[in-house]
């Protein structure tokens, strides 16, 4: 009698062991990979910051071809806001720079008084934000990509307010902000024009280190004495701590026209020049060149860097910039 024969058939798939060995595999290789595509992420997020502000910083340079002069830090009719009258519009750098970011259908839609330079016997108008409705209002919230820092999530809502500006008060060497309360659809912004130390202070320190951009401010290029590429024109903001929950974010409208009398704290402040890069910020010369500064310059006057930093900002110092103390 023939006894059927049986053999053992070739078994497929992984024991429950081998399987949790390629599973801790992958998950060691993820664990590896992920820093790395965060710094390649950021890396092509800081170069796209730098790109947007060099092109604020030619649109500014364009400007000034144009017009003989550098737009104002804001524009406002006097210099100190009188809140019972209509002078002023609160318009900032950002702004009149429009036409030359690839911007020319927001601008020309804007009110003529809101652009056109005030004088103090001819002021602007109303402000921007101001009125039942405001063409402007309704133009700030359009989203422009290169005034945005595609490392910070501007998208989200502050829960405080948002800037509607931000600027020195003249010489009483303040700063204020008038922001809305939040919930508000107006678009946010992540770059400054720099008004130097404390903008245009009327005295022998701070008075040499004022930058191109204040209030009313109507800067040559040739009045630059400290040289275009020794003079900080633009810097990122924004407008709130680079850490924690988002109180405040910018508008681009109005723009911020930030002091560096406070330096670069780190974490940054609502008053001071930050951004979300890994230990710096990016600013542009006025001659159109980038150079990221790093995070944590003194905050009080005294320190070296301090110095550096405020000589960088001024127009009319004569001090030579050491750059190695701002991290360059």
């Amino acid at each position: 009698m023939t006894r059927p024969r049986f053999f053992n058939r070739p078994r497929y798939g992984f024991t429950l062991i081998e399987l949790l060995v390629v599973i801790a595999i992958i998950a060691i290789l993820i664990g590896l990979l992920l820093p790395a595509v965060q710094k390649v992420r950021e890396a092509a997020a800081r170069t796209q910051c730098q790109n947007n502000i060099k092109q604020i910083s030619l649109a500014a340079m364009n400007f000034e071809s144009t017009y003989g002069f550098l737009p104002p830090g804001n524009s406002m009719i006097p210099v100190y806001i009188n809140w019972s009258s209509s002078q002023g519009s609160g318009v900032g750098t950002l702004t009149f720079l429009l036409p030359y970011v690839e911007q020319t259908a927001i601008y020309n839609q804007l009110p003529a008084s809101l652009t056109a330079f005030p004088t103090a016997s001819s002021p602007a108008g109303v402000f921007w934000w101001s009125g039942t409705y405001n063409p402007a209002y309704t133009l700030s919230q359009s989203l422009i990509k290169t005034y945005m820092c595609p490392s910070d999530g501007t998208s989200q809502q502050p829960s405080t307010g948002m800037f509607a500006l931000l600027y020195v008060t003249g010489p009483s060497y303040g700063f204020e902000g008038v922001y809305f309360g939040s919930p508000t659809t107006v678009a946010p912004g992540n770059y400054a024009s720099s008004c130097g130390t404390i903008a245009n202070a009327p005295d022998t320190f701070y008075g040499p280190l004022c930058g191109p951009y204040y209030v009313d401010s109507k800067t040559k290029l040739v009045t630059i004495a400290d040289g275009t590429s020794n003079t900080i024109g633009f810097g990122e903001t924004l407008a709130n701590s680079d850490q924690g929950q988002r109180i405040y974010s910018s508008s681009w409208m109005g723009g911020s026209n930030m002091p560096l009398y406070w330096g670069l704290p780190d974490p940054g402040a609502w008053y001071t020049f930050s951004s979300f890069h890994t230990g710096i910020i990016n600013f542009a010369f006025c001659d159109g060149s980038v150079r990221p500064i790093k995070k944590g310059i003194a905050t009080v006057p005294g320190n070296p860097d301090w110095y550096a930093l405020q000589y960088a900002g001024g127009m009319s110092d004569g001090q030579v910039v050491t750059y190695s103390l701002l991290g360059q």
